[in-house]
């Protein structure tokens, strides 16, 4: 018998069990998320947490079927998305968390769980929404295949729109990734305007170039052999180291004034 209905119980009464039950488990959610605050983590804990969470994450986008067959990122891409780009970001930034404090000499170490909620909403946005519609542009608006008819061989033709491609997604969306990224920590850190644009004038340009040198490899992976369906994916693994380098970058600004 389900612990919500017993023999002659109410509507209301089932209802007033419902939500006893569900304050009982918010309570203890509450308090294991106390003790996650208080728990000292060592650095191979956190890499065996960041690892855990990404496995699950592609896990779920590239295994995970509906009853109907669908892959439950191809019926509900929007919501599968905005979730693993949230756990890649925050697993990105607990490897960056650690890597700060073993490059200290910490042994043992709290963790920023309020940066941690932080990634991830940026994640949710720059890795898990903005790459949807991005590669759905590119798609939509850029052939699959080049033009035959200029007269090039076909290699140079292709060649040639694969550099299109990538230096549209440098301009596009590394530009737009790294403008959001800054845009979104300072709103959630609170900084006034001369903050914000004190984090562009320091660090834009050098995390833009870095942008050049790190995507490309990977951006002629993502339009030639990779599946539309999981260049969410993809690019929020490359993302996770990527985003805290970015976050990185964003509160250099704000530290270096502390």
């Amino acid at each position: 018998m389900s612990p919500l209905t017993r023999p002659g119980s109410s509507s209301s009464q089932v209802v007033a069990r419902a939500l006893s039950l569900a304050a009982m488990a918010f309570e203890t959610i509450k308090k294991k998320f106390k003790m996650l605050q208080r728990r000292s983590w060592k650095s191979t804990e956190v890499y065996a947490a960041a690892t855990a969470i990404t496995a699950l994450d592609v896990g779920i986008v590239s295994f995970l079927r509906l009853p109907s067959g669908n892959l439950l990122v191809e019926s509900f891409p929007l919501i599968t998305n905005s979730i693993q780009g949230a756990g890649l970001v925050f697993a990105g930034d607990l490897v960056s968390q650690a890597v700060v404090k073993h490059l200290q000499g910490t042994k043992e170490f709290l963790l920023d769980w309020t940066r941690l909620a932080k990634a991830s909403l940026v994640g949710v946005i720059n890795v898990g929404l903005w790459p949807y519609y991005w590669y759905l542009a590119v798609e939509t608006f850029l052939p699959a295949q080049a033009p035959t008819g200029f007269g090039l061989p076909v290699w140079l033709g292709e060649w040639g729109l694969l550099l299109v491609k990538i230096v549209l997604d440098s301009i596009i969306n590394g530009s737009f990734s790294i403008f959001s990224s800054f845009s979104l920590w300072s709103l959630m850190d609170r900084d006034t305007v001369e903050q914000w644009k004190d984090k562009f004038r320091n660090s834009f340009m050098e995390t833009w170039l870095m942008d050049w040198k790190s995507w490309p490899l990977y951006n002629i992976l993502c339009f030639t052999i990779i599946p539309f369906r999981l260049r969410p994916m993809t690019s929020g693994i490359a993302s996770m180291f990527w985003n805290a380098y970015v976050s990185h970058q964003s509160q250099r600004v704000n530290a270096h004034k502390e």
